[in-house]
C-alpha cells in the first residue's frame, strides 16, 4: 500500500520564519494547505498576483540560497526532475482566511475539507511587532487567532499542533529558563510578550483537556541565514547596526573623515546577552523536532547557546562598519542623562528594543539538543565572519526597503 504524504495546514507560511519552515516542509514531501490573509478589496488579478508573490516569497526570493541547494535533494528524493517550483504547482494549496474570525474565515465548504484531510497545523501567524498599533491587535490575533486555530485542531480528524512561541514568554524573569511550562505569570515587556505568554497557555491548557498531540517552539531573536545572510525582516539587531551605519555616513558627511573622540553613548547593559540564532538554524531544527515523535507534548527552545554579549556585538558591529576614532559607550543610566542630538536619535530609532539590551536571560535547550544530537544542526557562533554575512546583506538590500510595498500588499 503506497504511503500517504503528510497534508499539514501552515499559518503565517508569508511570515519571515513561517516561510522557512514551509519551504523546508515542502522539499520533505509534505502536501501543504497555506492559509493567508484574505483582502476584501482584491480583484481576481490582484489575487492572482498575490499568489505569485507568495510562491516567490516560499520558493526562496529571500532564501534564495537554500532553495538552490535544496533541489538537489529534492531531485534525489523524487528521482525526477522536478524543481522547487513543480514541488509547490503540484503540492501546495493557498486559502484566502482570517485566523482571527470563526472557521479560520474560510467557506463551510473549504473549512470541512481542510478539518478532515490535514494531518497536522503549524501555527506562525501573530503580530510580531512590539509597538501598540490599536488596543487590541494581539489580542485579536496573537489570543483570539490561536484561539480558532485550536478550534480547527479539534474539529473533524484528529491533528497535530505545532505552536511557534517565544523564549521571550519569559518576560521579565532573570536567570536560567527552562523548557517547560511557566506555571507562574510573570512580567512582560512588552504586549507581543504577554499576548505570546497567554496564547502559549491557553494551547497547553485546551491541548490538554482535548487530548490533541502538540509541540512548541520558542525561538530566540531571529536573524538571516548563517550562510548568505539572506532575510526580510531587518529589525531587532539590524535596526541598531543601521543607526550606527547612518551615524557613520552621516560623520562622514559632515566631518569628512574625522571621528576622533567622538563618543556615542547608548542604553543597556554592557554584559547584557543577545541571543540571536539564524534563521537557517531555527527552521532546521524545528523540521528536525517534528518529525520526533517523543516531541509530543514537548516544548523546545530554539535558541542560541552561547549568545554574545551586549558589548562584545558592539565591538564586532564596529569593527565591521569600520568606525575608526568613533567610540560607542554603553550606559546604565542613559535615560537620566542629558543626551546629544545623536544620542537622541539612537534612543529614539531604537526605543522599542530597550528592555532587551538590559536583558540577563539565558535559556536551556536540552531538550532540543538531545533531538538534534543525531544530526548536523549546529547553532551558528556568533562570530565576526557571520555577523559580516548579516550586515553586508542588509547593507545590500537597504535595510529592506527596497521590498516593504511588495511584501505589504500580502
Amino acid at each position: 500500500m503506497e504511503k500517504r504524504e503528510k497534508v499539514i495546514l501552515v499559518t503565517g507560511s508569508t511570515g519571515f520564519l513561517g516561510g522557512a519552515i514551509t519551504q523546508r516542509l515542502l522539499v520533505s514531501g509534505c502536501k501543504l494547505r497555506l492559509l493567508v490573509r484574505r483582502r476584501d478589496t482584491d480583484s481576481f488579478q490582484i489575487s492572482s498576483y498575490r499568489d505569485s508573490l507568495i510562491k516567490e516569497l516560499i520558493l526562496g526570493n529571500e532564501l534564495e540560497k537554500y532553495s538552490q541547494d535544496e533541489c538537489g535533494v529534492v531531485d534525489e528524493q523524487l528521482n525526477n526532475d522536478k524543481s522547487l517550483h513543480e514541488l509547490f504547482i503540484n503540492n501546495v494549496e493557498v486559502y484566502e482566511g482570517d485566523i482571527t474570525t470563526s472557521s479560520l474565515g474560510l467557506e463551510d465548504h473549504e473549512y470541512s475539507k481542510l478539518c478532515n484531510e490535514v494531518d497536522d497545523v503549524f501555527h506562525c501567524a501573530a503580530v510580531t511587532h512590539f509597538e501598540m498599533q490599536g488596543d487590541d491587535e494581539h489580542v485579536v490575533v496573537n489570543i483570539k487567532g490561536t484561539e480558532n486555530v485550536l478550534q480547527f485542531t479539534n474539529t473533524g480528524k484528529q491533528k497535530r499542533l505545532h505552536y511557534i512561541s517565544t523564549a521571550y514568554v519569559a518576560g521579565k524573569q532573570s536567570g536560567l529558563i527552562y523548557e517547560k511550562e511557566i506555571v507562574n505569570k510573570p512580567l512582560f515587556n512588552n504586549e507581543y510578550e504577554r499576548s505570546k505568554f497567554v496564547a502559549e497557555q491557553l494551547v497547553i491548557e485546551y491541548a490538554k483537556n482535548n487530548d490533541i498531540p502538540y509541540t512548541i517552539y520558542r525561538p530566540g531573536i531571529i536573524v538571516g541565514d548563517s550562510k548568505t545572510g539572506a532575510t526580510c525582516k531587518f529589525d531587532n539587531l539590524y535596526l541598531f547596526v543601521k543607526v550606527l551605519f547612518n551615524i557613520k555616513n552621516s560623520f562622514i558627511k559632515n566631518k569628512s573623515d574625522d571621528l576622533d573622540n567622538a563618543t556615542v553613548r547608548v542604553p543597556g547593559d554592557p554584559d547584557a546577552l543577545i541571543n540571536l540564532v539564524p534563521i537557517d538554524y531555527v527552521a532546521d531544527a524545528i523540521v528536525a523536532i517534528l518529525n520526533k515523535r517523543e516531541s509530543i507534548g514537548g516544548i523546545y527552545h530554539i535558541t542560541n547557546p552561547n549568545p554574545p554579549r551586549l558589548c562584545e556585538l558592539r565591538d564586532l558591529v564596529m569593527a565591521l562598519l569600520e568606525i575608526k576614532g568613533m567610540h560607542v559607550k554603553i550606559d546604565r543610566e542613559l535615560e537620566k542623562q542629558s543626551l546629544n542630538t545623536v544620542e537622541k536619535l539612537f534612543l529614539r530609532q531604537t526605543k522599542t528594543y530597550y528592555s532587551y539590551l538590559f536583558s540577563k536571560l539565558r535559556f536551556d535547550d536540552s531538550s532540543t539538543q538531545e533531538i538534534l544530537k543525531d544530526t548536523d544542526i549546529i547553532c551558528p557562533a556568533m562570530t565576526k565572519e557571520l555577523v559580516a554575512v548579516l550586515i553586508d546583506f542588509a547593507v545590500s538590500h537597504n535595510w529592506g526597503e527596497e521590498n516593504r510595498t511588495e511584501l505589504q500588499k500580502i
